[in-house]
């Protein structure tokens, strides 16, 4: 879990109060802080089946990264895999032993709406940094110029993760992370290869 540094009290004020340690050496002694869990982001896009949506989801779950809110980008084309595929989304993030995440779905009305794409993605990365959230992008799903502008937005605005889940075997195409082999599947985040 990530925590952001909310308060500090705990440990100065037992020590300085303690008849061990006089005042005068209260500005040496360490401060604990009390620590609140910080929003963690994920911002995906949709696809014609459930697998590349979920399965970067699961495997990030699966290195620790629980997301406290997820958009999920959709078009006409491919609606009828995001019930589903949110749904198992906030079974994923539970499973893992996170809060139920909220999942917000934004729709565009045409695939090739370019500045529809850019909006989204700026929106989302924006209001994550102004509420100092954990962003992570996942760029697997969807058409290839959604990706293309995925990772373009996770470098230009610096998000913290840039996830894209490579399956190293034909053999597994569309199957759920669970029943892939870990030696099958690898989970890459380019903001650590750049």
């Amino acid at each position: 879990m990530h925590f952001d540094v909310d308060i500090a009290l705990a440990f100065t004020y037992l020590t300085r109060t303690s008849k061990q340690c006089p005042p005068v050496l209260w500005h040496l002694l360490p401060t604990i802080y009390i620590l609140q869990p910080m929003e963690s982001i994920w911002i995906t896009n949709g696809s014609t089946s459930i697998a590349p949506i979920i399965n970067p989801l699961n495997a990030a779950c699966h290195e620790g990264y629980l997301p406290t809110d997820i958009y999920l980008l959709d078009n006409p084309g491919i609606e009828y895999v995001s019930g589903p595929a949110t749904t198992m989304m906030k079974t994923i993030v539970t499973a893992h032993g996170g809060d139920e995440p909220s999942v917000t779905v934004e729709s565009l009305e045409d695939e090739l709406d370019f500045a529809g794409i850019v909006d989204y993605l700026k929106s989302g990365i924006e209001a994550a940094q102004e509420a100092n959230a954990e962003i992570a992008v996942d760029v697997t799903p969807g058409r290839k110029f959604w990706s293309i502008i995925s990772f373009r937005a996770g470098f230009e605005y610096d998000v913290d993760h840039l996830y894209y889940t490579h399956v190293l075997s034909q053999d597994y195409y569309g199957q759920s992370f669970a029943s892939i082999p870990r030696s099958a599947i690898d989970l890459i985040d380019f903001k650590e290869v750049f």
